[in-house]
């Protein structure tokens, strides 16, 4: 070193000589200072404190080494994921330093305490740590209230510093098998976060049955502890199935998209610019992440008793609630034999689909009918009322009052047994006016009968023969021996006829007829081609490598008939640049990129070295802009198989 500088020192200044030595022993001497650093890895999170709708950047850097990060350890209640990778070079006092940092997004899915263990990560063939780092998680700072909301409410602690929560009530500790418990469930979800549900309410257990209507859940806001939250509302029944004491929560999925109000700066020092959300904020965007929750109730320990055995009525069909029972019946004036329709209406609150028809007191005497039914619901769950009506014949005459009907049922708050009658209802059979038209109608046909013995005798003297005997009394019908006249009792009967009348061809079954076979056998036809399609069609969406490959050879065809179109015209030049489109149109729908940006250095590095297409390729690249070109119609048919053969292989 000391005889170079002497030989720079005799150089002469100001000469070149002079200054390229000068170069030459700062190279030296930046080289000389040149050493491998030892590789080394760290990592940070960024901030060490936030809340649980936030997220925080972990990041961790490999310095001087070539290293690849080991499975990240699993952390219960935090949500680590990848976003992406950057690299740094430096060059410091004569040092060149690289590095590489692989940014991580932590969330936690509940406020606590939690610690990132020591991650290994493999640098140049050695195991190194990172060390732990502890971090914490806070509640979401409340929201100031504002106007317009509900009255506040207070926290749980369960519930406390949750984006979400759940709420039942009100549900009574004891209950009975069957009886129907009416409850108001609640989902919470803070105001200002955006929220999708993924289920309907469901109970966890098998104890209890749990009902709602089929309907949306009512949307209002309420205030809890100051912090506003909008709020979804489902009614619903309760029935407990299984005796003894049992734990019932009740639980619901949602996804929630979080904002992300984190500013990230650039890691290692890059561009500030580049490194947070300066372009979201200043398009008035958020960053939304995707978070999916399952909320659930608290524990409610409910007890389900059975129902006494003891003044169990027979008539007890399993109805448990209050309620009241209402009788009509119409018409109450009738005939013998002339039926009569109970309308019975029972309305209250409790299982209704435990509720049958009320019974009739006294059965003796009375004939009746399957009842029919109509439930109709009420303003809230639980409550509404059950018709019932029902048809019934007297049998007996004299009868002047339908019996009370009765309907039995638990009530479940005074814990005994209630049997509910129906007031008699006044009843009228007009039994003495047909009576009288029965009497007379025997009596005349009596009469008639003897008048047309006496008829038959006197015809039959006169002829010496018993025939118009038989004919007298088919054809007079009467004693006056006038055909078709009212008989005593005033009452027309038909005569009777000894002659056949016009007979009629038997009406043949539709199933017999062939045009009704033809059309069965048709319409399913259509049935099966229908079904054929439809699943044809499904496979086809479930399978995306069959419906890429039916892209691409409806794209080729287009291609290829427009290749035939500028062939059969004779124009070289539109030959040619048709060939080269349909190759880029198929290699970009292949390699999904843009197919006007594809060039025969893409094929030459993409295809293999002896393809035949880039030599296709660089026929068509070549003679699409060149004027002076021309291919006979033998060159394009024979140029024009060979790309149709070379673009049909490619998958």
């Amino acid at each position: 070193m000391e005889r170079l500088v002497k030989i720079i020192h005799y150089i002469r200044p100001g000469g070149r000589c002079r200054s390229m030595a000068l170069c030459l022993l700062l190279v030296i001497l930046g080289m000389a200072t040149v050493s491998p650093a030892a590789p080394m890895v760290s990592a940070s999170l960024d901030p060490r404190s936030f809340s649980v709708d936030q997220a925080a950047t972990l990041t961790i850097t490999i310095n001087d080494g070539d290293g690849t990060i080991d499975e990240l350890p699993q952390v219960d209640g935090l949500d680590i994921q990848r976003r992406g990778q950057s690299s740094q070079h430096q060059w410091i006092n004569g040092s060149l330093s690289s590095s590489v940092s692989t940014i991580f997004q932590v969330q936690a899915l509940r406020p606590g305490s939690y610690t990132i263990p020591t991650i290994s990560i493999t640098v140049d063939g050695k195991q190194l740590q990172t060390e732990a780092i502890a971090f914490e998680v806070t509640p979401t700072a409340a929201v100031p209230q504002q106007g317009g909301v509900g009255s506040p409410s207070p926290l749980t602690g369960d519930e406390a510093g949750q984006l979400a929560f759940l709420r039942v009530s009100p549900v009574k500790g004891e209950s009975y098998v069957g009886e129907v418990l009416p409850l108001e469930i609640k989902a919470y979800f803070r105001r200002g976060l955006r929220a999708s549900l993924n289920s309907q309410p469901r109970l966890n257990g098998d104890s209890f049955v749990l009902s709602q209507p089929n309907q949306e859940p009512a949307q209002t806001e309420e205030v809890v502890d100051n912090v506003p939250y909008a709020v979804l509302t489902w009614p619903g029944t309760l029935s407990g199935i299984k005796e003894g004491r049992q734990n019932v929560s009740i639980a619901i999925e949602a996804t929630l998209l979080l904002p992300d109000k984190r500013r990230r700066s650039a890691p290692m020092g890059g561009d500030p610019f580049f490194g947070n959300d300066l372009f979201a904020d200043f398009f008035n965007q958020q960053q939304l992440q995707e978070k999916k929750i399952q909320i659930v109730s608290k524990d409610m320990e409910l007890q389900v008793l059975s129902l006494p055995t003891e003044g169990k009525p027979a008539d007890f069909s399993g109805a448990i609630g209050k309620f009241d029972l209402q009788v009509k019946a119409q018409p109450t004036e009738v005939g013998p034999g002339d039926p009569i329709t109970l309308t019975m209406t029972v309305q209250g609150t409790g299982n209704f689909d435990r509720v049958d028809a009320p019974v009739l007191s006294q059965t003796e005497g009375w004939k009746s009918y399957s009842p029919s039914s109509k439930m109709t619901q009420g303003a809230r769950v639980g409550l509404g009322n059950k018709v019932f009506e029902q048809a019934i014949v007297a049998k007996d005459l004299d009868k002047t009052t339908i019996p009370p009907l009765s309907f039995s049922f638990f009530d479940p708050e005074a814990g005994k047994y209630q049997t509910l009658q129906s007031d008699p209802i006044p009843l009228r059979v007009n039994k003495g006016e047909n009576a009288g038209k029965n009497e007379q109608l025997s009596s005349g046909n009596n009469e008639q009968g003897a008048s047309n013995g006496a008829g038959a005798k006197d015809e039959g003297n006169g002829d010496g023969q018993g025939r118009p005997n038989s004919v007298g009394a088919r054809d007079g019908g009467n004693g006056d021996g006038q055909q078709g006249r009212p008989d005593s009792a005033g009452i027309n009967l038909a005569p009777l006829h000894s002659q056949l009348g016009s007979l009629q061809q038997g009406l043949a079954p539709l199933v017999s007829r062939i045009s009704f076979q033809i059309v069965v056998l048709i319409s399913f036809l259509l049935l099966v081609a229908v079904i054929f399609l439809k699943i044809r069609a499904r496979r086809l969406a479930n399978n995306p490598a069959l419906c890429r490959h039916r892209e691409m050879v409806q794209l080729l065809d287009h291609s290829l008939r427009e290749i035939d179109k500028s062939r059969e015209q004779g124009n070289t030049q539109e030959f040619l640049a048709a060939c080269r489109k349909a190759m880029q149109e198929q290699l970009g729908f292949i390699w999904q990129t843009e197919p006007g940006a594809i060039t025969l250095a893409d094929l030459r590095q993409r295809l293999a070295p002896d393809a035949e297409l880039i030599a296709l390729f660089a026929t068509a690249e070549g003679g699409a802009y060149v004027v002076e070109s021309h291919l006979s119609q033998q060159e394009m048919v024979e140029y024009a198989g060979k790309l149709e053969q070379g673009l049909r292989q490619l998958r």
